[in-house]
């Protein structure tokens, strides 16, 4: 067996046996040693065996320093030292075999013949058994998780991983963990303060190899890295550890053994009803009471928003004006594991680049996106409405987000963005830039319209009533069949938010105590494209109708609509015509669910 001991500049080393005829070292993880240090090739030299003479041939134009002196080629004796780059190699040579003795009748090698008339006696040989005794840490740690496994062979593992974690490494760093196709890490069991170390996407590859672990030296700490077989996706998950200066060697031992223990178990982690702690079953609690329904649209929805966050990647919202993406927005940033973060809320613009600009990015013209991001740092931003801004806008928001995302410790923001409900017709019209789609495109969630989900309607509308109730301080009985029906038959052009106005007026006008009375008055469609509706036909409809809380807010909102198609959105413009202050306005716009027509004005 081949014995190579590699010294670092540091003055470390690292000792490898090997037993094969050629032995080649490099850079490249291709290599039988990868020796990564500067001034070494891809594949530097390879060293070979014929019989007991070791030599050695150093790949096309390079050179190594045998013992001070340069040398493409040569003979190794033990002792040798190879100078590659910054690192040296010292040759032990190689273990010899150990030698058969055949004993033969009346004979006993190294020795003289016995007398023909006496019986040759083998020599006697005492056996010896010396005793060892391994480090108490490590031998307790060893009993610990020989105990685990044991118990916890069919059930649930992490609860115990932790309780392992937190005794086999004690204020110190450890975390088992999923690594994502972009190489972050996804905690599932963490005992870990601070920001987690990004890894390059080659570490992962390298560690693939059987056998193979990494050391990471971090602001003078050395952090452990094992990698767990699960399979066909190996290095899929990671075992990292800050080691103890002490006890170096046992906490390497110990996590080569915990990770190959998981590699056979790790469908107990995967079922384990732990695999978020509490954060799990108290957010499935929150998704069923915020999306309530049993539609298949809204059951992807909530899985959707789960998984989206769980994770710290990009998300894209895409949905209707008014179908509840701000809504989905703060429901994803209050429910990451980690605890809810600030939210810091920006609206698209056509009319105001330089403005929203300067919004976005700070007062200087030289600012620059990644700017926002640092003054952004802990916090959740969105930016509703990203198809609006200008292509340079938008590809300057795309490298902020890829620069923020590429960081060493993990992204520092947390990035949500929401557009029109169709964001695949938006790329192929240009009006979504792909540079910005790309950055987004692991999270892309589409809201459901109503019209997709009519079936959770009565299960909605009541949740929505007890919020509404709550809101004004009232305690709502329940709501009227009449008026149930009336809501269910809406075709509700506005989404959500015409939803949640009509029920706020109807709550308004509900005592305490008492249930929802009213109808709900039938709006004629707004024309997508602009154009006037029937208003005759509109104002027949509800002059027949005896209700006046149906008949005046029915009116008010038709001339109010007609109004503000006219003038293309222009608020100020639209007040004067209809004799309003611009607040009594947005008020009612809000109030009706008045479209908006801004967009027209494209």
């Amino acid at each position: 067996m081949l014995t190579l001991v590699i010294e670092g500049s540091s003055g470390s080393q690292l000792t490898y046996q090997l037993d094969k005829q050629a032995v080649s070292i490099g850079a490249s993880s291709r290599n039988d040693i990868v020796l990564r240090a500067p001034g070494v090739a891809p594949q530097h030299l390879v060293i070979q065996r014929n019989d007991d003479v070791f030599t050695f041939v150093v790949q096309s134009r390079q050179v190594v320093v045998l013992n001070g002196e340069r040398r493409s080629r040569g003979v190794l004796k033990v002792g040798d030292k190879i100078r590659i780059g910054t690192s040296t190699v010292i040759f032990k040579g190689a273990d010899q075999p150990r030698a058969e003795v055949d004993l033969v009748e009346g004979v006993v090698p190294d020795r003289p013949s016995v007398a023909p008339d006496r019986p040759a006696v083998a020599p006697t040989s005492r056996s010896e058994v010396v005793l060892f005794r391994e480090p108490h840490r490590l031998s307790e740690a060893r009993a610990q998780l020989v105990e685990l496994f044991r118990a916890r062979m069919r059930s649930d593992l992490i609860p115990s991983l932790r309780t392992l974690f937190q005794k086999v490494f004690p204020d110190r760093r450890a975390l088992l963990a999923l690594v994502d196709e972009e190489g972050r890490f996804q905690p599932v069991v963490s005992q870990w303060e601070g920001d987690l170390p990004r890894l390059p996407a080659r570490t992962f590859e390298e560690l693939a190899s059987a056998g193979r672990y990494a050391v990471l030296q971090l602001a003078g700490r050395h952090l452990v890295i094992y990698p767990v077989d699960r399979g066909q996706d190996r290095s899929s998950a990671i075992l990292l550890a800050q080691t103890d200066p002490e006890g170096q060697d046992d906490d390497r031992e110990l996590l080569g053994e915990l990770a190959r223990m998981l590699a056979i178990h790790w469908d107990g982690v995967e079922r384990s009803t732990a695999l978020y702690g509490a954060w799990a079953s108290a957010a499935q609690a929150k998704l069923e009471a915020d999306l309530p329904g049993t539609s298949q649209p809204v059951r992807i929805l909530r899985d959707s928003v789960g998984s989206a966050a769980r994770s710290p990647s990009p998300v894209m919202l895409c949905g209707r004006p008014g179908s509840g993406r701000m809504f989905l927005a703060n429901l994803i940033a209050s429910l990451r594991p980690a605890g809810e973060p600030p939210v810091r809320v920006f609206q698209a613009r056509t009319d105001d680049d330089a403005g929203l600009r300067v919004e976005l990015f700070g007062s200087s013209e030289d600012s620059h996106a990644s700017e926002l991001a640092e003054r952004s740092r802990g916090a959740v931003v969105v930016l509703r409405d990203v198809h609006l801004l200008t292509p340079a806008l938008q590809r300057e928001l795309a490298a902020a987000v890829a620069e923020d995302l590429e960081s060493p410790y993990g992204p520092g923001t947390r990035w949500i963005v929401t557009t029109g409900d169709d964001a695949t017709a938006m790329l192929n019209e240009g009006v979504l830039d792909v540079t910005l789609f790309r950055q987004f495109e692991r999270h892309v969630i589409r809201v459901p319209s109503l019209s997709d989900r009519r079936e959770d309607l009565p299960l909605l509308i009541v949740r929505l009533l007890e919020r509404v109730g709550a809101e004004q301080g009232k305690e709502i009985r329940g709501i009227e069949l009449e008026t149930l029906n009336s809501l269910l038959e809406h075709p509700f052009e506005g989404e959500m938010t015409e939803l949640l106005g009509e029920l706020r007026r109807l709550v308004s006008a509900t005592a305490d105590g008492e249930m929802v009375r009213g109808l709900v008055p039938r709006r004629q469609p707004s024309g997508p494209d602009g154009e006037e509706v029937d208003a005759e036909s509109v104002v027949t409809s509800l002059v027949g109708s005896d209700d006046l809380k149906e008949v005046l807010p029915g009116i008010e909102r038709l001339i109010i609509d007609r109004v503000m198609r006219r003038v293309r959105g222009n608020q100020s413009k639209g007040a004067r015509i209809l004799n309003l202050s611009r607040g009594a306005l947005i008020s009612k716009i809000k109030d009706y669910d008045i479209p908006d027509y801004r967009t027209l004005r494209r």
